[in-house]
């Protein structure tokens, strides 16, 4: 899914994010680097081992030290090094929460407010992320294209993102349509979804 920017996304430190994923069945979260490549499309990627497994670890304060321990086995990037040296430490004011189970569980008790549609939206916009970061992920590309993920997708865009963008005013008072989905299906897609992801994280000490 090629998809515009959130506008609540948190202004960028050399391109790049910490993430605070919360897994699904897990109490404890952990940390993921999201950047913004340098290519000719400027394509926002996940930080990954050479594995290609999605880079994590349970330290949000050792995360820098964590990486620079490691990076014989870590797949680096052109502005790494800059934010691994950013004199003013920013990483920790940066920092963007996924908490899968929060997530999951307002989807299956039908609570389809703006703020809901929106952090299961920044999750598939997440995941196809990593699925177009890299051919060897493509296979992954069916668990976004669901249909009930697509219809979630589709409404949040079409019903918030872009009315909300256009006239503030006029979206704070607009009695949008109602999101109608089968909300088992949308579930089970979203279970799918997380599973997925998740199988690629890789914890990193």
């Amino acid at each position: 899914m090629n998809t515009p920017e959130a506008p609540s996304n948190p202004k960028k430190s050399n391109d790049v994010w910490i993430l605070e994923y919360h897994p699904l069945s897990e109490p404890a979260p952990v940390f993921l680097l999201w950047y913004t490549d340098t290519d000719k499309e400027s394509t926002d990627k996940l930080f990954t081992a050479k594995t290609g497994e999605i880079f994590a670890t349970h330290s949000l304060n050792d995360l820098k030290h964590t990486i620079v321990r490691n990076l014989s086995i870590l797949n680096q990037f052109d502005n790494l090094s800059n934010w691994l040296n950013d004199p003013e430490d920013r990483a920790h004011l940066e920092v963007m929460s996924y908490n899968m189970s929060k997530l999951h569980k307002a989807i299956a008790n039908r609570q389809f407010d703006i703020e809901v549609l929106e952090e299961l939206t920044n999750f598939i916009n997440l995941f196809g992320d990593f699925v177009y970061q890299d051919e060897a992920n493509i296979h992954l590309k069916p668990f976004t294209d669901n249909k009930y993920i697509r219809k979630a997708w589709d409404y949040f865009y079409n019903y918030i993102f872009w009315p909300r963008l256009n006239d503030k005013n006029r979206f704070e008072t607009w009695d949008r349509p109602p999101f109608n989905v089968n909300v088992v299906k949308l579930t089970n897609g979203l279970e799918e979804l997380i599973r997925q992801f998740e199988q690629k994280i890789v914890i990193i000490k």
